[in-house]
C-alpha cells in the first residue's frame, strides 16, 4: 500500500495553516481544511502521477493544488515525501530551494 511521509518543514507549514485558518475562520473550518489536505496526501500516495511535474522549480518535485495551497512532493519508491505545503501566492522557488 502506498504511503506518504511528511517532512519537518511540511509539518510546520501545516501547523501555520491550521493556526491561520482557525484565527480567521474558526476551529471547524480549520479541521475541514486540514482534513482536505491530508486526504490529498493519501490520494497522491495512491496516485503520485496526479500532480504536476515541477522541474521548473527543482528536479524531481511535483505539486498539487488543494484549496489555496500547493502540496510539493517527491516520488520515492513506493511512497511519496511531502516536501512543503505553500500558499499559492508565495514565491515557490525561494521556499523550495532551501528544502
Amino acid at each position: 500500500m502506498p504511503t506518504f511521509k511528511v517532512s519537518a518543514k511540511a509539518a510546520s507549514d501545516l501547523y501555520e495553516i491550521g493556526c491561520y485558518t482557525e484565527q480567521k475562520f474558526g476551529k471547524k473550518q480549520r479541521n475541514t481544511y486540514l482534513d482536505q489536505i491530508i486526504e490529498q496526501f493519501e490520494q497522491l500516495a495512491a496516485q503520485p502521477d496526479l500532480g504536476q511535474n515541477r522541474q521548473d522549480i527543482k528536479s524531481g518535485y511535483y505539486s498539487k493544488l488543494v484549496g489555496r495551497h500547493l502540496i510539493f512532493y517527491r516520488k520515492i519508491e513506493h511512497r511519496i515525501r511531502i516536501i512543503r505545503v505553500l500558499h499559492q501566492a508565495m514565491d515557490m522557488p525561494q521556499h523550495l530551494t532551501k528544502s
